[in-house]
Protein backbone atom coordinates (compact mmCIF):
# COMPACT_ATOMS: atom_id res chain seq x y z
CA UNK A 1 0.00 0.00 0.00
CA UNK A 2 1.13 3.57 -0.86
CA UNK A 3 2.50 5.53 2.20
CA UNK A 4 -0.31 8.31 1.18
CA UNK A 5 -3.01 5.87 1.42
CA UNK A 6 -1.76 4.37 4.35
CA UNK A 7 -1.24 7.60 6.24
CA UNK A 8 -4.97 8.58 4.73
CA UNK A 9 -6.16 5.20 6.30
CA UNK A 10 -5.62 5.49 9.57
CA UNK A 11 -6.84 9.32 9.88
CA UNK A 12 -10.09 7.79 8.60
CA UNK A 13 -9.16 5.00 11.02
CA UNK A 14 -8.75 7.39 14.28
CA UNK A 15 -12.19 9.57 12.66
CA UNK A 16 -13.88 6.95 13.22
CA UNK A 17 -12.48 5.85 16.67
CA UNK A 18 -12.96 9.36 18.08
CA UNK A 19 -17.16 9.02 16.77
CA UNK A 20 -17.21 5.49 18.34
CA UNK A 21 -15.68 6.98 21.96
CA UNK A 22 -18.17 10.17 22.04
CA UNK A 23 -20.83 7.84 21.36
CA UNK A 24 -19.72 5.12 24.13
CA UNK A 25 -18.89 8.11 26.62
CA UNK A 26 -22.75 9.29 26.23
CA UNK A 27 -23.77 5.99 27.06
CA UNK A 28 -21.42 5.95 29.77
CA UNK A 29 -22.74 8.60 31.39
CA UNK A 30 -26.52 7.35 31.14
CA UNK A 31 -25.18 4.11 33.01
CA UNK A 32 -23.62 6.35 35.38
CA UNK A 33 -26.87 7.86 35.99
CA UNK A 34 -28.96 4.93 36.46
CA UNK A 35 -26.07 2.82 38.58
CA UNK A 36 -26.26 6.07 40.87
CA UNK A 37 -29.75 6.54 41.16
CA UNK A 38 -30.90 2.80 40.93
CA UNK A 39 -28.47 1.68 43.22
CA UNK A 40 -26.18 3.36 45.22
CA UNK A 41 -28.78 6.16 45.96
CA UNK A 42 -31.27 3.84 47.53
CA UNK A 43 -28.82 2.26 49.79
CA UNK A 44 -28.20 5.89 51.00
CA UNK A 45 -31.91 6.29 51.42
CA UNK A 46 -32.24 3.17 53.15
CA UNK A 47 -29.22 4.62 55.65
CA UNK A 48 -30.50 7.68 56.11
CA UNK A 49 -34.04 6.38 57.13
CA UNK A 50 -32.19 4.33 59.40
CA UNK A 51 -30.56 7.15 60.72
CA UNK A 52 -33.81 9.36 61.27
CA UNK A 53 -35.53 6.42 63.13
CA UNK A 54 -33.23 5.69 65.61
CA UNK A 55 -34.26 5.68 69.49
CA UNK A 56 -32.57 3.96 72.71
CA UNK A 57 -34.02 1.18 72.12
CA UNK A 58 -33.00 0.28 68.86
CA UNK A 59 -29.94 2.53 68.67
CA UNK A 60 -27.16 -0.57 68.67
CA UNK A 61 -29.09 -2.21 65.75
CA UNK A 62 -29.97 0.79 63.35
CA UNK A 63 -26.23 2.06 64.15
CA UNK A 64 -25.12 -1.17 62.61
CA UNK A 65 -27.26 -1.41 60.02
CA UNK A 66 -26.21 1.83 58.91
CA UNK A 67 -22.74 1.34 58.59
CA UNK A 68 -23.41 -1.59 56.73
CA UNK A 69 -25.66 0.27 54.22
CA UNK A 70 -22.83 2.92 53.96
CA UNK A 71 -19.73 0.59 53.81
CA UNK A 72 -22.18 -1.28 50.39
CA UNK A 73 -22.35 2.18 48.78
CA UNK A 74 -19.21 2.90 49.23
CA UNK A 75 -17.99 -0.68 47.84
CA UNK A 76 -20.47 -0.06 44.85
CA UNK A 77 -19.07 3.38 44.27
CA UNK A 78 -15.24 1.78 44.20
CA UNK A 79 -16.59 -0.66 41.96
CA UNK A 80 -18.37 1.78 39.74
CA UNK A 81 -15.35 3.74 39.05
CA UNK A 82 -13.32 0.36 38.41
CA UNK A 83 -15.89 -0.40 35.64
CA UNK A 84 -15.52 3.36 34.07
CA UNK A 85 -11.33 3.20 34.00
CA UNK A 86 -10.31 2.68 30.67
CA UNK A 87 -6.74 2.46 31.85
CA UNK A 88 -7.67 0.57 34.35
CA UNK A 89 -9.62 -2.20 31.94
CA UNK A 90 -6.55 -2.14 29.96
CA UNK A 91 -4.47 -2.80 33.00
CA UNK A 92 -6.31 -5.83 33.79
CA UNK A 93 -7.21 -7.33 30.91
CA UNK A 94 -10.07 -8.39 28.95
CA UNK A 95 -11.03 -11.50 30.70
CA UNK A 96 -10.35 -10.20 34.49
CA UNK A 97 -12.43 -6.88 33.28
CA UNK A 98 -15.18 -9.28 32.20
CA UNK A 99 -14.76 -11.38 35.58
CA UNK A 100 -14.92 -8.32 37.45
CA UNK A 101 -18.01 -6.92 35.90
CA UNK A 102 -19.73 -10.25 36.31
CA UNK A 103 -19.08 -10.27 40.28
CA UNK A 104 -20.68 -7.37 39.96
CA UNK A 105 -23.75 -8.55 38.68
CA UNK A 106 -24.10 -11.26 41.10
CA UNK A 107 -23.67 -9.51 44.01
CA UNK A 108 -26.71 -7.10 43.12
CA UNK A 109 -29.29 -9.17 41.37
CA UNK A 110 -30.26 -13.00 41.37
CA UNK A 111 -28.62 -13.70 38.25
CA UNK A 112 -25.77 -16.62 38.39
CA UNK A 113 -22.98 -15.65 35.56
CA UNK A 114 -20.06 -17.93 33.84
CA UNK A 115 -16.83 -17.11 32.89
CA UNK A 116 -14.87 -19.13 30.50
CA UNK A 117 -11.96 -19.51 27.67
CA UNK A 118 -8.59 -18.12 26.86
CA UNK A 119 -6.46 -14.91 27.45
CA UNK A 120 -6.70 -13.13 24.59
CA UNK A 121 -5.04 -9.49 24.91
CA UNK A 122 -1.62 -10.43 23.84
CA UNK A 123 -4.12 -10.64 19.81
CA UNK A 124 -5.79 -7.15 20.74
CA UNK A 125 -4.31 -3.47 20.83
CA UNK A 126 -5.73 -1.10 23.44
CA UNK A 127 -8.38 0.53 21.72
CA UNK A 128 -10.04 -3.11 20.84
CA UNK A 129 -10.12 -3.86 24.45
CA UNK A 130 -12.03 -1.14 25.74
CA UNK A 131 -14.53 -1.03 23.37
CA UNK A 132 -15.58 -5.06 23.42
CA UNK A 133 -15.82 -4.32 26.84
CA UNK A 134 -17.75 -1.48 26.65
CA UNK A 135 -19.92 -3.18 24.11
CA UNK A 136 -20.06 -6.56 26.72
CA UNK A 137 -21.21 -3.41 29.30
CA UNK A 138 -24.10 -2.41 26.59
CA UNK A 139 -24.78 -6.13 26.51
CA UNK A 140 -25.40 -7.17 29.82
CA UNK A 141 -27.22 -4.14 30.80
CA UNK A 142 -29.38 -4.93 28.09
CA UNK A 143 -29.66 -9.02 29.61
CA UNK A 144 -30.49 -7.21 32.73
CA UNK A 145 -33.14 -4.75 31.75
CA UNK A 146 -35.15 -7.42 29.25
CA UNK A 147 -34.30 -10.66 29.38
CA UNK A 148 -35.38 -12.09 32.91
CA UNK A 149 -32.77 -14.12 32.55
CA UNK A 150 -31.71 -16.57 34.87
CA UNK A 151 -27.77 -17.46 33.73
CA UNK A 152 -25.43 -15.58 31.76
CA UNK A 153 -22.18 -17.31 30.02
CA UNK A 154 -19.40 -15.31 28.57
CA UNK A 155 -16.83 -17.09 26.45
CA UNK A 156 -14.03 -16.05 25.22
CA UNK A 157 -12.14 -18.13 22.02
CA UNK A 158 -9.27 -18.25 20.16
CA UNK A 159 -9.52 -19.77 16.91
CA UNK A 160 -6.41 -19.33 14.68
CA UNK A 161 -6.25 -15.74 14.04
CA UNK A 162 -9.78 -15.04 14.89
CA UNK A 163 -10.64 -13.91 18.21
CA UNK A 164 -14.46 -14.75 19.44
CA UNK A 165 -16.23 -13.34 22.18
CA UNK A 166 -19.72 -14.49 23.09
CA UNK A 167 -22.63 -13.84 25.62
CA UNK A 168 -25.60 -16.10 25.81
CA UNK A 169 -28.64 -16.26 28.51
CA UNK A 170 -31.37 -18.43 28.88
CA UNK A 171 -34.03 -15.65 29.02
CA UNK A 172 -37.03 -14.82 27.17
CA UNK A 173 -35.51 -14.44 23.60
CA UNK A 174 -37.19 -11.98 20.57
CA UNK A 175 -38.20 -12.04 17.52
CA UNK A 176 -35.05 -10.23 15.35
CA UNK A 177 -37.17 -9.33 12.79
CA UNK A 178 -39.04 -7.27 14.59
CA UNK A 179 -36.33 -5.47 16.51
CA UNK A 180 -37.02 -1.86 16.76
CA UNK A 181 -33.97 0.36 16.57
CA UNK A 182 -35.85 3.37 18.33
CA UNK A 183 -36.30 1.06 21.68
CA UNK A 184 -33.10 -0.70 21.91
CA UNK A 185 -31.15 1.84 23.74
CA UNK A 186 -28.09 2.58 22.27
CA UNK A 187 -29.21 0.69 19.43
CA UNK A 188 -28.54 -2.52 17.34
CA UNK A 189 -27.11 -0.82 14.18
CA UNK A 190 -24.20 1.12 16.52
CA UNK A 191 -23.36 -2.17 18.26
CA UNK A 192 -22.67 -3.22 14.84
CA UNK A 193 -20.69 -0.25 13.69
CA UNK A 194 -18.47 -0.82 16.20
CA UNK A 195 -17.85 -4.11 16.25
CA UNK A 196 -16.40 -3.13 12.44
CA UNK A 197 -14.39 -0.21 13.76
CA UNK A 198 -12.45 -2.88 15.69
CA UNK A 199 -12.58 -5.22 12.35
CA UNK A 200 -15.15 -7.44 13.46
CA UNK A 201 -18.52 -8.30 13.04
CA UNK A 202 -21.70 -9.03 15.12
CA UNK A 203 -23.97 -11.97 15.41
CA UNK A 204 -26.71 -12.49 17.13
CA UNK A 205 -28.70 -16.12 17.70
CA UNK A 206 -32.59 -15.72 19.41
CA UNK A 207 -35.99 -16.97 19.03
CA UNK A 208 -38.99 -15.80 21.49
CA UNK A 209 -38.52 -18.35 24.58
CA UNK A 210 -35.26 -19.71 23.86
CA UNK A 211 -32.57 -16.82 25.12
CA UNK A 212 -30.51 -14.90 22.82
CA UNK A 213 -26.10 -15.59 22.41
CA UNK A 214 -24.51 -12.45 20.82
CA UNK A 215 -21.20 -13.09 19.45
CA UNK A 216 -18.49 -10.57 18.55
CA UNK A 217 -15.73 -12.35 15.97
CA UNK A 218 -12.88 -10.35 15.02
CA UNK A 219 -9.11 -10.09 13.37
CA UNK A 220 -6.72 -8.62 15.48
CA UNK A 221 -6.03 -5.30 14.78
CA UNK A 222 -2.50 -5.10 16.55
CA UNK A 223 -0.19 -3.27 14.45
CA UNK A 224 -2.40 -3.04 11.14
CA UNK A 225 -0.41 0.38 10.63
CA UNK A 226 2.77 -0.37 11.31
CA UNK A 227 5.23 0.52 8.91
Amino acid sequence: MHQTDLHNLKNQYEHTLLQSQLEIQEQTFRNISQEIHDNIGQVLSLAKLNLNTINEANFREKLEVTDELVGKAIADLRDLSRSLNGEKITDLGLYMALEHELAIIEKTVAVKTILSGDDIDELLNEEQVIILFRMMQELLNNILKHANAGCIEVALQVEEKCVRISIKDDGKGFDLSQLDPSKTGIGLKNLEQRARLINGQLDIKTAPGAGTEVTISLQPLKDIFAV
